[in-house]
């Protein structure tokens, strides 16, 4: 191997490295609040209500609800605190970064087991994220769209691996932190088909909590790992979890969820609705709202559509015709943000894109006539004798898609335009995605990571294409790119604006309101917690009498 100069950038205890200081405006919480409730006890079965049925167990799987699971089940190399965005010392206890900024070596935590037994090294880190970056098509697995550039590991003693890239990667730290790239699994799972990695009964991982149970696509249970002691530093506690087994259920029905929480059923329920927010508090329950780090929620535009939104100008119509603080006042409540960026608020070097989101509807329709849109007879304009509708799909992953969109229709029709609303299942809609795609014109939908770098993973034509540019935009792949090779946080910060001003110029995006997910929490839950993208992490939870 050619000798490659590092620069040390973590010892086991602290960051302090300029790429940690670009994090550290990151929002969120780590932690329920602060109570008396006095010394945190182990024992008791946590219930866990969510209102989306489980899916494929897969490590990429970003779905909201199996998310709640997985994260308490596989580990990563390294740790993101939500409150301050610092990059933590997790399986690994130490990393450094070539010069050339090409590859990264990270040294290993000592003592660390999957639940098999099994130790935590080198190896398996290397099949881990060569499954990641490569893929496999023997097993089916598709190479995953997180490791962008990834050219290979190397192990170089048991307990160090070095990671390395094509082109620089100021965002690999937090990679590495993120629970659906970066998680570490032990050999016989890797092993597995794309068919048998869906499957939770096979997942075999260093954390806190374990498998014990799977009840079809409505439920699962985990049980504490007894000898597990290698917490992420920052965590209230170390050794085993306080919890002895966590049940999560899918219940769908919102009233359904708040009342199990009300009577003393269920410790907590994820996605509550705004207007339950007060009846959980008003019979003692908590709130909880932990920002989604990442892309914020919105709509985004798909140009291999034949829809009228190919037209600019009513791409910028639109976002003039959407009134936020209508949408945040009327149906949802505090604990949603109003967008002022394509990055929810927190998100490391976030953008201002205000100037680009003020409601104006004399705009919208001077845009719209522009364009050649008139107003038919019921308000609704016509050009070509066709009228400008446009489909959208209520996006069942979102607790409060349907009343946001059913707003946003109401304001759309006052500058003319008819959005015809279809509601789905989950099976549906996805299957709608795949049979009709020129009929979605708008998707609704938001990519959570708190990095800037989760931009490239979904406009590079490259990458996801969220856009679904059948002709590349070639500036926009050039500003996402050039984000990612960024290592100054100043630099990186100015590069990020320049996607933002891209984004919102062409009207390719229009956000609705900050993704966020809202817990429901008994009284005596406490230690509650989320890592920076508002997925639970339930080891330093606990239940009291």
């Amino acid at each position: 191997m050619r000798n490659i100069r590092f620069r040390k950038l973590l010892a086991t205890t602290a960051v302090a490295t300029a790429l940690a200081t670009a994090l550290a405006a990151c929002g969120g919480s780590s932690s329920s609040s602060g109570d008396s409730a006095g010394e945190p006890v182990f024992g008791s079965t946590l219930q866990f209500y969510d209102p989306v049925q489980y899916t494929a167990w897969l490590p990429t799987n970003s779905i909201w609800s199996n998310s709640q699971v997985t994260n308490n089940l596989a580990e990563r190399l390294t740790w993101q605190d939500a409150k301050t965005g610092e990059i933590k010392p997790w399986l690994a206890t130490s990393w450094e970064i070539s010069d050339d900024k090409l590859r990264y070596r990270f040294r290993l935590r000592e003592g660390v087991t999957f639940s098999n037994g099994d130790p935590v090294d080198a190896a398996i880190v290397k099949a881990n994220y060569d499954q990641h970056g490569f893929g496999d098509q023997r097993l089916g697995i598709p190479p995953d769209r997180f490791f962008s550039d990834y050219q290979g590991a190397q192990v170089i003693d048991p307990l160090t691996v070095e990671i390395s890239f094509t082109k620089p990667n100021a965002g690999f730290l937090q990679v590495a932190s993120f629970y659906r790239a970066g998680s570490i699994l032990a050999k016989p799972f890797l092993e597995k088909d794309l068919n048998g990695q869906g499957l939770a009964t096979n997942w075999i991982g260093s954390g806190p909590f374990v498998v014990e149970s799977v009840d079809g696509t409505t439920g699962i249970t985990l049980k504490r790992r007894e000898d597990y002691n290698w917490a992420p530093e920052g965590s209230a506690h170390q050794g085993r979890a306080y919890l002895e087994r966590v049940v999560f259920k899918t219940v769908p029905e919102a009233g359904t969820r708040v009342g199990a929480l009300q009577s003393g059923q269920v410790h907590i329920a994820r996605n509550i609705a705004p207007y339950d927010e007060e009846s959980v508090t008003g019979a003692g329950g908590q709130i909880l709202a932990f920002p989604v780090q990442g892309q914020t929620n919105k709509l985004s535009v798909q140009l291999d559509s034949t829809a009228p939104i190919l037209d600019k100008n009513v791409r910028l119509a639109l976002q003039a015709a959407t009134n936020r603080e209508e949408i945040n006042r009327t149906v949802l409540s505090p604990s949603y943000p109003i967008p002022t960026s394509i990055l929810v608020q927190g998100t490391p070097s976030r953008g201002d894109a205000t100037k680009y989101l003020g409601y104006d509807q004399g705009r919208a329709e001077s845009l719209l006539e522009q364009a050649g849109w008139k107003k038919g007879a019921d308000g609704i304009r016509v050009k070509d004798g066709k009228r400008l509708r446009l489909e959208i799909w209520v996006a069942p992953y979102y607790q409060v898609s349907q009343p946001v969109l059913e707003l946003l229709q109401s304001q759309w029709k006052k500058a003319g335009v008819e959005l015809n609303i279809h509601s789905t299942s989950l099976t549906e809609y996805e299957a709608t995605q795949t049979a009709r795609p020129d009929e979605w014109a708008l998707v609704q939908g938001q990519t959570s990571r708190a990095e800037p770098d989760v931009l490239r993973t979904a406009f590079d034509s490259a990458g996801t294409n969220e856009l679904h540019a059948t002709t590349p935009d070639e500036k926009l792949n050039e500003l996402v790119r050039a984000q990612a090779f960024s290592f100054d946080p100043a630099a990186r910060a100015k590069a990020v604006q320049a996607i933002e001003d891209h984004l919102f110029a062409e009207g390719y995006v229009i956000p609705l309101y900050d993704e966020t997910q809202v817990f429901g929490l008994a009284p005596n839950v406490h230690g509650f917690g989320t890592e920076s993208t508002a997925r639970t992490w339930l080891y330093d939870t606990w239940i009291s009498e």
